[in-house]
């Protein structure tokens, strides 16, 4: 079969058209096989289960504290329900979601090109008015939507579990922290299918985002340490600047990127969430460095890291798309 040029119809309708097809029946297809239920209710069931054990546990320690006779602790108890919210809940949260939301977006999205490949139904879908890149950018709206439905289903579900128990609900930061939560997802679907559409095998796909989710989430501190000091050994740089290309490096990865980006939700500055990733004195040196320097750089901003995690979804992507276009099918 000659190699789809992607250039069917003139301007960008029919392009726009057939995106929508592709991703709707793509879509359609994750309903009728109950992945997008069956996430749905996983995800539903877990935050809105987190989050009553959470409230639960913190309404009654803080009743029994209220409850006491000593006067002070009775004090310092409604103090401290008065400055406990969701937020609390959340930062112990995106433990679980850095490692759980990317996981996510691979499984959901590793085999969507080059399963249809290998099962000969890709030559069948091109053979239909769809463009190579009309398939690949449909795929990542359809796989996106079956990964970012249920993550803010869950989120949704949960958020009347905290005013329910006494806890509460910052709507802003919970908002923001789903939103968040869901563009991970949609990261990882992007970079799953770049590489379902760059790899000729499942395995091969398989075995490439695999090693890319144990270099975001186990590896990256030890890569970027390694680069780190390459570069500080072959440069005269002050210290604020170093300090300014370590963040740079650490919040690279999408993962770490999220994880700084969801701690600014809380009562931590933008400043004290990026320097977060470093315990100890490390980390106040680093805050107290830039705090006395020229502060925080406007690429280390939230708004920094939101482009970061955009571009995550661009170029793998495109990457992949570049693969597959020219791959003889």
């Amino acid at each position: 079969m000659s190699r789809d040029d992607g250039s069917r119809g003139p301007g960008l309708d029919p392009l726009i058209h057939s995106v929508r097809v592709v991703a709707e029946k793509d879509f359609r297809d994750a309903v009728k096989s109950r992945a997008l239920l069956i996430l749905g209710a996983v995800f539903v069931v877990f935050f809105a289960s987190a989050a009553f054990f959470f409230a639960d546990q913190v309404s009654q320690a803080l009743q029994n504290a209220a409850n006491t006779s000593n006067a002070s602790q009775a004090q310092q108890a409604q103090q401290v329900r008065e400055g406990l919210t969701s937020d609390a809940f959340l930062n112990t949260l995106t433990q679980i979601t850095r490692l759980l939301i990317p996981l996510t977006g691979i499984v959901v999205s590793y085999a969507a090109l080059v399963g249809e490949r290998e099962s000969g139904t890709m030559k069948l879908l091109l053979a239909l008015p769809h463009s190579r890149l009309s398939v690949v950018l449909g795929k990542l709206l359809g796989r996106s939507g079956v990964v970012a439905v249920p993550v803010l289903l869950g989120f949704l579900v949960a958020a009347p579990v905290f005013p329910i128990l006494g806890v509460t609900l910052k709507p802003v930061g919970f908002v923001a922290f789903a939103l968040a939560t869901a563009l991970v997802g949609v990261v990882f679907v992007a970079i799953a299918l770049g590489a379902s559409a760059a790899a000729s095998t499942a395995r091969r796909a398989v075995v490439g985002v695999v090693g890319l989710y144990v270099l975001f989430t186990l590896l990256w501190g030890q890569f970027s340490n390694a680069i780190f000091r390459r570069i500080s050994e072959n440069t005269d740089l002050g210290n604020e600047a170093l300090i300014q290309i370590f963040l740079v490096l650490r919040h690279v990865n999408p993962v770490r990127a999220y994880e700084s980006l969801v701690a600014s939700v809380g009562p931590q500055s933008e400043l004290q969430a990026r320097t977060s990733v470093f315990s100890g004195l490390q980390g106040q040196f680093f805050a107290q460095t830039l705090e006395q320097g020229s502060g925080l750089p406007v690429y280390l901003t939230d708004p920094a890291l939101v482009v970061y995690l955009l571009l995550w979804v661009v170029v793998p992507v495109a990457l992949g798309y570049w693969a597959f276009e020219r791959a003889d099918l």
